[in-house]
Formats: C-alpha cells, structure tokens, sequence
C-alpha cells in the first residue's frame, strides 16, 4: 500500500468513528411529549379560555329569548305634589301645591299571541346552540393547532441534530485532510472545501437554533407553561399507514358531514339568521297579551271623600302596526340578505371542508408512501458515501466528493423526517376536520412519533 493509499485509509477510518459516534443505535426519550403539551394547552391556551367564556355566555341565551314568552310583572310608585294654576285678573299665573298625590301600581301582562318575542325565543336557542358548536370547534382546532406548534419545534431540532451530527463528520474530515497536507500527501484546497462547507453549516445551525427558540416560546405562549426541550423524534417509520384501507375518502367525507364542528357552527349560524329574519317580519303582526293591574291612590287633602282609592283593571291589549316609517321593511331586507349570506357561507364551508378533507386524506396516505420512498432514498445515499469513501481510499474520489455524498445523506434524513412530521400533522387535520380528534388519537400520533 502506497503512502497517499494509507493516509486515505485513514481518513476513512476517522469518518467511520466519526459515523458511529453520530448514530446511537437508541436515544433515550426525554423532554415534554406531545400529550403533555397538549394538557397543559388546554387548561391554558387563551383562544380556548377565550371560547370557553363564550360558550358560558352562550349558554344563557336561550333563557334570555324564552323570558319574553312569561309573564312580565312590574311595580310602579309616585310621591310627590301637586297643585291648580289659576289665573289672575292681570292674566298672570300662580302655582299652588295645594294637595298631596301618592300612588302605587302592581301590573302584569302575559304575551298571547306575539311572533316577535317567539323569534327571540328561537334565535336565543339558535344563539345557544352556535355557542355550543363555537366551542367544539376550538377544542377540536386545539389538537392541530398544538400539534403544529409541537412539529414546529420538532422540524428545528431535528435541523439541529442532523447539522451537529454533520459538523462531526465534515470537522473529522478537516482534520484528516490538514494531517494529508501535512504529510505531503493531501492539498490545500481539499482543505479550503471542507473548511468553507464546515462555515456554511455553521451559518445554518445558528438560522435553526433561532427557528427553534421562537418555535419553543410559540409553544410555550399556548401551554403557558416554560419549555426547554421537547421529546426527540424517532426516524422509525410505522409498518403499515395510520390509515386502515376500508377507511377511504368517502368514509372521511360522510364522517364529515354528520360530525364536522366547522360545518355544524355554520349551519348554527344559518339558523340564527333565520330567527334574526323571523324577528324583523314580526313587525308587520299584531301583538296580543292579557293585561292586569291594581292601583291604589291616596291623596289626603280632600277631607270630604275617602284620601284612599284601589282600582284594578283586567283585560286584553290588542296592538296593531300601522306604518313607521318604513324601518320594519327595511329591517327585514337587511335580515333577509345577512340569512342569504349566512347560508353562501354555509355552501363555502361545506365546500372547503371537502377540499381539506381531500388534501388531509391524501397527505396521510401519499406521505406514508413518500416516507417509505424517503427511507429508501436514505440507505441508497448512506451506501454510495461508503462508495464514494472507498474511492477516495483509491485514489479516484476527492475531498469535495465526500462531502457532496455527506450532504446528500444528511439532506435525505432531514427529508425523511419532514415528511414523516407532514403525515403526522396532517392525520391530526383529517381527524380535527372530521370532529374525530380527541387524545387516544394524539396518544397513536405521539407513540407514530
């Protein structure tokens, strides 16, 4: 074996430490995983506390619009003075507050018949019911929401993994080809390029530590809870996709249209723009209520008859619109264009929600394929390095050929674990989209994880 032939060597033999000190065969599991992210979100993530004041504001909305069909009771008194003006001869005026007038009234009036306040009563059910369905949905956005957060900081340290495992190899390499240099064998420039390749990846380690620690206080923010590390990605991939065979896009979709939240609040808030209309129409109906009402008047002054007087009154009032202005007509063309709007927003929603279906369903299944490709593509780059290293032992291969197999290598792991964070976020889509999610699928999505 010539000189030049075992320096090479062992430069390959630095590069092979080098690869096994990169490539634990176990990592143990540390950080917060994606269930206790996702716990501590839901206690103190401000959208849901938000939606969860909602829902408790909704919740009294029906008891608001029924108020109105029981009977309205009310009680009214006067104390007070009061007193003739009379005139004088020179045509002047003088107020004398020559009694006492007190009074005391006890009223109550019970709707009959009146479709305004029965539209009320039905928009507060509807209103109710939104409220419900508002708040099914931000807990169901909840789980892809973390989730995204999650795999936000799970793609940086990955980044970030990958590149430190890099500079191992290319600073093994460095230092391999200065002792070349320096025994006569090697060339400046094969130092030159792995120097500048080391000084690029540096410039991308400090680009991902900083995607990382805004993804991590992102996370935080959500959790609100401090968060350090997160618990390391396995590139293992599943045996078979998440998604069972029989469970195609039709089944999705059928799923969908019965359990989606997105799609239920739009159709809640059809309704309540139905009830709003109902309500502007009642403006052209008579009302009709049965009213009572007991008085009692005092006025002490008048000596000659009893200062003490009780009346009651028992009877229907009957209230007819005649004209005003030509509000009520305008009210209801107003409430007849935002329920036509309500429901085009209903027809986007449903449509939309068949598109992300699709695009979730698909993501799942061609990403579980692409992952596998991905896979593939790993362990053919991982075995043309070793070809390229054993050219370089022979003389064939240069510096700038290891590193290019090295990148290589490395740019297909980090593929290989976009693509796998890609299905994972889009099975928490399919599930969120369809009103499937809840934390037995996180708890399958952290162990795919």
């Amino acid at each position: 074996m010539t000189d030049r032939c075992r320096y090479r060597y062992a430069v390959l033999l630095g590069l092979c430490a080098n690869w096994a000190a990169i490539n634990p065969a176990g990592a143990a599991e540390e950080g917060l995983n994606l269930t206790a992210a996702y716990d501590a979100s839901r206690l103190n993530d401000p959208t849901v506390q938000s939606a969860a004041h909602a829902f408790d504001a909704s919740s009294h909305e029906e008891a608001i619009g029924r108020g109105g069909l029981y009977p309205q009771v009310s009680l009214s008194s006067r104390y007070g003075y009061g007193g003739r003006i009379d005139g004088g001869d020179d045509n002047t005026y003088v107020n004398s507050n020559d009694y006492q007038a007190n009074s005391v009234t006890l009223a109550a009036q019970q709707p009959l018949y009146d479709k305004g306040r029965w539209a009320a009563y039905e928009e507060g059910k509807a209103r109710g019911e939104l409220g419900t369905q508002l708040f099914d949905v931000a807990g169901q956005t909840l789980f892809d929401r973390v989730a995204k957060g999650y795999f936000d900081v799970a793609r940086a340290e990955n980044e970030i993994k990958l590149i430190a495992q890099q500079k191992v190899a290319i600073n093994g390499l460095v230092m391999q080809s200065k002792k070349l240099y320096q025994g006569g064998q090697g060339t400046i420039t094969d130092i030159d390029e792995a120097q500048a390749r080391l000084d690029l990846v540096d410039a991308q380690e400090a680009e991902a530590q900083a995607r990382r620690m805004a993804a991590l206080r992102a996370l935080s923010g959500r959790s609100s809870v401090p968060i350090d590390d997160i618990q390391p990605m396995r590139e293992e991939l599943p045996a078979g996709s998440p998604i069972p065979p029989e469970r195609d896009l039709p089944y999705w979709t059928a799923i969908a249209r019965e359990a989606s939240p997105d799609l239920a609040s739009r159709l809640a808030a059809v309704k309540v723009a139905e009830a709003q209309a109902d309500s502007q129409r009642a403006g052209h109906y008579p009302t009709l209520s049965l009213t009572t009402q007991l008085t009692r008047r005092e006025s002490p002054q008048y000596e000659d008859l009893d200062p003490r007087q009780d009346s009651y009154y028992v009877g229907v009032q009957l209230d007819i619109p005649l004209y005003r202005g030509g509000a009520v007509r305008a009210s209801v063309a107003k409430a007849e264009a935002q329920l036509a709007g309500a429901q085009s927003d209903y027809d986007v929603q449903r449509q939309q929600l068949a598109e992300d279906i699709e695009a979730d369903y698909l993501g799942v299944v061609a990403g579980f394929t692409k992952s596998k490709a991905m896979q593939r593509a790993v362990d053919s780059n991982q075995r043309a390095l070793t070809s390229t290293e054993k050219g370089f032992q022979g003389g064939v291969r240069s510096t700038v050929d290891i590193l290019d197999a090295q990148q290589r290598v490395f740019q297909a792991r980090r593929d290989l674990l976009n693509t796998k964070l890609d299905m994972l976020q889009s099975y928490v889509s399919l599930h969120t989209h369809t009103g499937q999610m809840n934390r037995a699928v996180l708890e399958q999505v952290q162990r795919l994880f």
